[in-house]
C-alpha cells in the first residue's frame, strides 16, 4: 500500500505497521532536484497514522489563532479523505 496524502505525505504499510514520510526534495549534490521520503513515524494502527499526520502538519504550520487550527486540521483530514477514496477506487 502506498497513499499520497497531499503533496507531502506517503503513508505506506507493511504486514506490522503503517508508515508516515514526508517527502523532500533534494537540494544539492549529484541528486540535486530529486525526491526523496524522510521517516515520519511507524504506527500500528491507521487511525494513530492519520491522528499523528494531523498534529505534526499543524505543528510545522504558522498557526496563529485557533480558527486558523481548525482550518488547517479539517484541510489535512480532506486531503487524507480524498486520498483514501482515490485509493478505493
Amino acid at each position: 500500500m502506498q497513499i499520497d496524502i497531499g503533496e507531502k505525505y506517503v503513508l505506506t504499510a507493511d504486514q506490522y505497521q503503517n508508515i508516515i514520510r514526508e517527502k523532500k526534495i533534494t537540494k544539492e549534490g549529484d541528486n540535486a532536484g530529486k525526491e526523496w521520503q524522510q521517516l515520519v513515524g511507524y504506527y500500528t494502527k491507521l487511525s494513530q497514522a492519520i491522528h499523528a499526520l494531523i498534529h505534526l502538519d499543524v505543528r510545522l504550520e504558522d498557526v496563529q489563532s485557533l480558527q486558523a487550527m481548525e482550518q488547517h486540521i479539517n484541510r489535512v483530514a480532506l486531503q487524507c479523505e480524498k486520498a483514501f477514496m482515490q485509493t478505493a477506487e
